[in-house]
């Protein structure tokens, strides 16, 4: 049988793109495992992350920003901010700057969730990354440059 690649059917490690989702899910599976033990998923991790940031200087953070800062589908993260608000991680309440929009807040729970599950995180990125050494700056730049 012939693999349908010229390019890569001799060397799979010449894959860019294969390298790249082996890094990842390699990174992906501690950070799932370990969020398992804080008992929420990393999207939720990510959301109420970027939702405790953004309050920082917003008292009326939306979805939508959520979801823009993450780079997350509006969509997604409506179906993550639902669930998370059953749980009694956050709230969502009518907008008053936007009436179009809901503020979504973390509430206690949702706060102490990421208290303790962003040192994990970070000392996973810490762990992983700092195989990168001194090329760790140069590393967030070129994947800027991708985005």
């Amino acid at each position: 049988m012939n693999f349908p690649s010229e390019k890569f059917k001799n060397d799979s490690d010449a894959s860019t793109g294969l390298i790249f989702i082996r890094a990842y899910n390699k990174w992906h599976t501690t950070i799932k495992n370990e969020l398992g033990n804080v008992g929420i998923t990393h999207p939720q991790f990510v959301v109420m992350t970027v939702l405790y940031y953004l309050s920082q200087s917003d008292e009326f953070v939306t979805q939508a920003s959520v979801a823009k800062m993450a780079d997350m589908d509006a969509m997604t993260v409506s179906q993550i901010v639902r669930g998370l608000e059953k749980k009694g991680f956050l709230t969502r309440t009518a907008n008053p700057k936007d009436t179009r929009a809901n503020a979504v807040r973390l509430l206690e729970k949702g706060q102490h969730a990421v208290a303790q599950a962003l040192p994990v995180v970070e000392k996973i990125d810490e762990d992983f990354f700092g195989a990168l050494a001194g090329d760790e700056k140069t590393f967030r730049d070129f994947l800027r440059r991708l985005l």
